[in-house]
């Protein structure tokens, strides 16, 4: 690609209408646009000393005005005029793209460059400093961001993004903006490219499943992982349940892939959470997954524990436990009159003890069925 024949910045621009072609623009007085470049090999460009025009470049693109002017440049398509501006904005392109108004010369650029200095942006944001991690964390990044993944998401250069959000995995995910840029790769991106960033997901599943913001990131990544590896994420939540059921945070996980009503892996659930029923009953989280079990396939199992306890008159005092007790009694009622009568039966043992507090609960309802 050669670039010898190009005299300035104003003569690649004569027909773009406007007073910004215009050479005495304030803008453009007294620069000699010519000075300090050099063309032809396009990572000498990307660090060539291009003094006064690029200061003056990357001050319009941080204005409204002079935002939309250079991306009008851009939507010419002339190779000639893309290079020049990516020139000139070349060392400022982590300041570009986190800024209000730069933000969008930085998504019209990458739209307009070819996959040579795509690379180099690429290389620019990746190292040594992992500026697309700090970008996909701001509030003005984040979209800058977005659009790389998906201008990107056909390119062999995508695999900079999925690196590097594979080494800032955990933090990314615990972040309420960054986690929409995992999101993104997972939506736009085959599960192909996305198979590092899986296998983070897997890697890190406890770590994130017991984080506030991770675990509503834990929920949305087991939504949108496919193929084998969603598999092999649901046999580890399966092997980790009881420890996740116990927990506060990390309860909602579990609720998140019982509500999948997936057979086999709610069966297994179900299973091995034998044992705990009666005192996950009696906390905030924990009774609502017992519920869930509840109403699906894990009924007989939860109520058969319930009939072998001697806590079951806890659980139905208890401030969660008596819901839990009324969803037993209901879904019993509708699929099995056996268990349920005799539910009623153990509850009855109790009634002096129920006619108090959250008791009183269970005791109406057990005469209004």
């Amino acid at each position: 690609m050669d670039f010898s024949g190009i005299g300035s910045f104003e003569s690649c621009l004569d027909d773009f209408p406007g007073n910004f072609m215009n050479p005495s623009f304030s803008g453009f007085h007294g620069v000699n646009w010519s000075n300090g470049f050099s063309y032809g090999n396009p990572r000498f460009e990307a660090t060539s000393n291009v003094g006064n025009p690029s200061n003056i470049v990357i001050t319009m693109a941080m204005t409204e005005d002079g935002s939309e002017l250079l991306q009008d440049l851009l939507s010419l398509k002339d190779s000639r005029i893309s290079n020049l501006i990516f020139n000139m904005v070349f060392e400022f392109i982590f300041k570009l793209m986190i800024h209000q108004f730069g933000r969008y010369l930085f998504q019209k650029l990458i739209e307009s460059v070819d996959e040579i200095r795509l690379q180099i942006i690429m290389e620019k944001l990746t190292f040594p400093e992992n500026h697309i991690y700090h970008a996909s964390v701001h509030k003005y990044g984040n979209f800058s961001v977005k659009k790389l993944i998906t201008t990107l998401k056909r390119s062999p250069l995508i695999t900079y993004v999925i690196k590097a959000f594979s080494n800032k995995f955990e933090k990314l995910m615990t972040d309420p903006t960054g986690r929409y840029m995992i999101m993104e790769c997972l939506d736009v991106l085959d599960s192909r490219t996305n198979d590092l960033l899986y296998v983070r997901a897997m890697e890190r599943c406890l770590e994130l499943s017991r984080h506030e913001q991770g675990v509503v990131s834990m929920n949305a990544c087991i939504a949108r992982i496919k193929g084998p590896r969603r598999d092999q994420l649901l046999d580890w939540i399966c092997d980790n349940v009881r420890f996740l059921a116990q927990d506060p945070t990390g309860n909602y996980v579990v609720q998140y892939v019982v509500g999948l009503n997936n057979p086999a892996i709610n069966d297994q659930i179900f299973s091995l959470l034998d044992g705990l029923y009666v005192k996950l009953s009696m906390t905030k989280t924990g009774s609502h997954l017992v519920e869930q079990c509840l109403q699906l396939s894990g009924m007989n199992r939860v109520i058969s524990e319930f009939l072998g306890s001697d806590r079951l008159v806890f659980v139905a005092k208890d401030r969660y436990g008596n819901y839990v007790i009324q969803t037993a009694l209901k879904e019993s009622k509708k699929r099995n009159g056996r268990i349920h009568a005799s539910l009623i039966m153990k509850l009855e043992e109790h009634l002096d003890c129920l006619r108090h507090g959250y008791g009183r609960n269970i005791l109406r309802l057990i005469q209004s069925l």
